[in-house]
């Protein structure tokens, strides 16, 4: 699983040559060994419902349920104590700080999230169950929580599995709550080269032999050689999709453990893309019908996780003609939220479109619930003859941040954001060369969300001339596509660097970055 809290230094991948696909399963197995002291300011904490194990969970649009045992980001609250840094006492008036930086706040018998403040309405008064005022609170403790109203808070009670209250000035067993200590691993950014072999397991899963050679009427047969992995920090589950000696699309998720938990062909088109959703209940895959090839579009397949039951499976064009010779690994993108499944592709309109044979990126979004287009008619940006596409996306801003580079009209690498369908912006801007022939300075790329702030992060190889070796440049973007740090070379002198696509956060303003030379 892929976290800030886990260190998977590598993402795993196929290994077509050898006609052998095996997974690498890098996971952290160290766990730093807590002392049952007990908890204080600042904290990072789970709130627990001893009857159900649910824990309480703060989603990114403010509601605050109890329906799931994930001990994710989700459901991680810093503890913090009015008073300010010390040890956390029976008696003591806390707040809990959600992931999205806002608070646990009782309104009426309402709990939410939906507010950074710190008044009476966020406070609580922690009561020790069987304990006195001045007792310490130690992980793992019993306890309740009495907000500003008197009542105290209940969750996933017998009445009304999965929410989260403050009905009654109770305290029995549906107010009771357990206080979990989050475990904390090693940060990657924080080990020692002498400290990761330690820390590391590797753990090598056989699999079916993948396409290797011909690739049986597929488009561009440089892709159907692909495996793309999904993991989550919501979940210890992760996956794996690739095309199988038969050119069969398939998906194989693992569990914690990093067992095959399930398998499931989803078609016979060509692997694209893969990703979890954000609550990491559904996996989300791309798989294309072949290039040029307007009557066999690619298609979004929506599963649930774990069974892998497909819920729908629904058409969007990709009509990347023409994208074979230049660059196909980043011809498409793709970017998934709660509520919109985006595809970021290159290509030539059919005449009679919006964009009357303009080649070039097109921007197109499907309901994450029914699979219905958002905008029938998809966004063409105008970036003529862009065939390198990158798009992320950010749940703590709601915003994606898309990115074109073409070869002209402008020749530049240009980043544009929006946010539920609404353009924000198109003001970060990086000029490039091109001959309006295919041939352009940025040849790969990636966009990556903060782990714990509302921007993105980005890298791209670019070539400064015709025949100069590629050089790897980073930056880092505001959500509405300024620069909050512009494009710098990161190996100063450094060349024919490529990039896999390989950028992690890690939290604190820090990030990984993967490249070959």
């Amino acid at each position: 699983p892929f976290s800030a809290q886990t260190c998977p230094l590598v993402r795993p991948h196929t290994r077509t040559p050898m006609m052998r696909c095996w997974l690498l399963a890098i996971a952290g197995t160290a766990r730093a060994a807590l002392a049952a002291a007990a908890l204080a300011h600042e904290d990072v904490v789970y709130l627990t419902a001893p009857r159900s194990q649910h824990r309480v969970t703060a989603q990114s649009d403010g509601s605050v349920h109890a329906k799931w045992k994930h001990q994710g980001s989700w459901q991680r609250f810093a503890l913090e104590r009015r008073e300010g840094p010390g040890q956390l006492r029976s008696g003591d008036v806390v707040l809990f700080r959600a992931w999205t930086g806002k608070r646990l706040t009782v309104q009426g018998t309402d709990v939410h999230a939906k507010w950074s403040h710190e008044g009476s309405w966020q406070s609580f008064v922690v009561e020790l169950k069987g304990g006195e005022v001045g007792d310490a609170v130690a992980p793992g403790s019993t306890i309740f929580l009495k907000a500003h109203t008197g009542k105290r808070v209940d969750a996933d009670a017998p009445d009304s599995p999965g929410m989260v209250q403050a009905r009654w000035s109770h305290q029995g067993g549906w107010q009771e709550l357990v206080l979990e200590r989050h475990s904390v691993l090693p940060r990657c950014a924080d080990l020692t080269a002498e400290q990761i072999p330690d820390l590391l397991t590797v753990t090598a899963v056989p699999l079916p032999a993948t396409i290797s050679a011909a690739c049986g009427g597929s488009g561009v047969k440089t892709s159907c050689r692909h495996g793309f992995y999904a993991a989550s920090p919501q979940s210890d589950s992760h996956a794996l999709l690739y095309n199988d000696a038969e050119g069969r699309a398939m998906v194989v998720l693992f569990d914690g453990e990093d067992a095959v938990a399930q398998s499931k062909e989803i078609g016979t088109e060509e692997v694209r893309g893969m990703q979890f959703d954000p609550s990491a209940r559904h996996l989300v895959a791309l798989v294309s019908g072949g290039t040029g090839i307007y009557s066999a579009p690619s298609y979004f397949v929506k599963m649930r996780v774990p069974s892998l039951e497909v819920l729908w499976r629904k058409p969007i064009e990709s009509p990347m003609v023409g994208m074979e010779k230049w660059t196909p690994d980043n011809s498409d993108a793709i970017a998934i939220s709660e509520e919109r499944y985006v595809l970021h592709s290159a290509g030539v309109c059919k005449e009679g479109k919006w964009c009357a044979g303009h080649q070039g990126d097109l921007f197109q979004a499907l309901n994450a619930t029914t699979g219905e287009w958002l905008d029938s008619e998809g966004k063409d940006w105008r970036v003529s003859h862009s065939c390198k596409q990158m798009v992320g996306y950010n749940p703590r801003s709601d915003a994606f941040l898309v990115a074109n580079a073409g070869d002209a009209c402008p020749k530049a690498l240009q980043y544009t954001a929006f946010s539920r369908g609404a353009h924000l912006s198109m003001s970060a801007r990086f000029d490039t060369w091109g001959d309006a022939g295919g041939r352009q300075g940025v040849t790969q790329g990636a966009i990556e969300a903060e782990l714990d702030g509302e921007g993105f992060a980005t890298v791209f190889s670019f070539g400064p001339e015709v025949g100069e070796p590629d050089r790897l440049y980073f930056a880092t973007l505001f959500a509405n596509a300024t620069f909050a740090a512009a494009p710098r070379e990161v190996l100063l002198g450094s060349s024919s660097t490529q990039l896999g696509g390989n950028l992690a956060p890690l939290g604190a303003g820090r990030w990984l970055v993967a490249y070959t030379e």
